[in-house]
């Protein structure tokens, strides 16, 4: 499995040590003339890149915009633009693109669709339609509400917060062993995981080779608080995103970055 880690600014220059991949936010593109840079000199470099559409970061970009990104970055995936938790609405959007925008787009990129939904159902049917549409790469987000769902009877002693995030963990895991055991996973298809709860959820996946990236900020920012990795993972998720520390001075935190990297590594092997 590839991963690729979001980066702050000062230390985008760790990229090509501790990343398989380049995973841009297009939102960040404009605003930071270095940020652009990098991922112009990494298409140069023939770096893989991945670009995202914004909506964890709670940006909503406009189709044009969008394809101005991709026609300057000309990632090699684009993650078209999907709805929390609404399946018809990711769908629709994702028919819009492939239909109507694929054309348009730099050789060499490929659209990718998210699975979005509030059931478990609803996340496999979206599966098998994505596919009938023509879908090669198709990822799975870390926080659906469907996730919740699954475990809501499922007794536990923890507290709520932490409990969403086992919710989460084991969600995902479940949606993906229902994928195999019903034999509706497409092994041919390009599946990557979106972001991370904890870390220690990515021990599960060793044996599906059919998951082929993933990315997520998650050691970044636990060593941005000053805290590593336990040899199990975590019981808990920072509550800052990327941007809170995009351009602060990690210098100080670096050691803990590079331990969790380097964990984060082992957890995925």
């Amino acid at each position: 499995m590839k991963v690729s880690h979001e980066l702050p600014l000062k230390l985008m220059h760790y990229s090509d040590k501790w990343n398989d991949y380049e995973y841009c936010l297009p939102h960040l593109v404009d605003k930071y003339d270095q940020y652009r840079t990098h991922f112009q000199v990494a298409r140069l470099n023939k770096r893989f890149i991945m670009m995202d559409n914004g909506l964890f970061e709670g940006v909503t970009h406009t189709t044009k915009d969008l394809l101005s990104k991709i026609n300057l970055i000309r990632p090699n995936i684009f993650i078209v633009p999907d709805a929390w938790n609404d399946a018809n609405a990711t769908l629709v959007n994702a028919k819009s693109w492939i239909l109507n925008h694929k054309p348009k787009l730099p050789e060499g990129t490929h659209l990718m669709a998210v699975l979005q939904g509030k059931t478990l159902t609803e996340l496999i049917t979206s599966y098998q339609t994505l596919v009938d549409m023509g879908y090669k790469h198709i990822a799975f987000n870390h926080s659906s509400i469907a996730y919740q769902d699954m475990f809501k009877d499922k007794e536990s002693s923890l507290p709520e917060d932490k409990k969403i995030l086992n919710y989460q963990m084991f969600g995902r895991m479940e949606l993906i062993r229902k994928l195999v055991e019903t034999n509706t996973i497409v092994k041919s298809v390009y599946h990557h995981l979106l972001g991370c709860s904890l870390p220690q959820e990515f021990m599960a996946y060793k044996d599906w080779d059919f998951i082929k990236s993933v990315d997520t900020s998650n050691p970044i920012l636990v060593g941005a608080d000053g805290n590593r990795y336990q040899e199990n993972g975590l019981t808990y998720k920072p509550k800052e995103k990327l941007e809170y520390y995009f351009e602060k001075d990690l210098s100080s935190k670096i050691e803990d970055i590079i331990f969790n990297v380097n964990k984060f590594k082992q957890f995925i092997k």
